[in-house]
């Protein structure tokens, strides 16, 4: 009976506990809010060569996580981002079409919202690479792609470049 009544009592008193701490961690629309970024989540096309490039950034769970789409003639991946809830880190997971995971972390960079992009195949063979975001105006950014040394070091510039248009997102049917 005593027990009965202590475990409520306790599991009241522990989430009061860690309550601060939950509410502590900011929410990924914070972070983009505090880094000026919310021009980022929407769709974009670029050109290269004659062939479309497509990004897009939409909230799928608003405030929390956002899905991205990235695909051009020879490449297709899905990821999400998040705050990691142990790190406070901005993350991204994702797949391509050929099956390689990719993972990164998102952060600044020169002022520009910043993704470090590993993708690695089923033999443990991986790629990593930079990607910065500048915005232009309200319409248009450029994507910026940065090389990565195997110790995890970016470079200083960028080795590509590429301006991207905003579109409107296409529906669903």
């Amino acid at each position: 009976m005593y027990m009965k009544k202590l475990l409520p009592l306790l599991a009241v008193f522990v989430g009061f506990a860690m309550a601060p701490q939950i509410q502590a961690q900011a929410s990924l629309s914070d972070r983009i809010a505090e880094a000026q970024a919310e021009w980022l989540i929407k769709s974009w096309e670029g050109d290269v060569d004659g062939s479309k490039i497509s990004l897009s950034f939409k909230w799928v769970i608003e405030g929390h996580v956002i899905a991205s789409h990235f695909k051009s003639n020879n490449s297709e991946s899905f990821s999400l981002i998040a705050v990691n809830p142990e790190s406070g880190e901005v993350e991204q997971t994702g797949y391509n079409k050929d099956g390689k995971k990719n993972t990164g972390s998102w952060g600044p960079k020169d002022e520009m919202p910043f993704l470090k992009l590993t993708s690695k195949d089923g033999e443990g063979n991986s790629q990593t690479m930079g990607v910065g975001f500048r915005l232009i105006d309200e319409n248009n950014i450029e994507l910026q792609i940065f090389n990565v040394d195997a110790s995890g070091t970016v470079a200083d510039f960028s080795e590509f470049s590429l301006e991207m248009k905003r579109v409107e997102p296409k529906k669903k049917i």
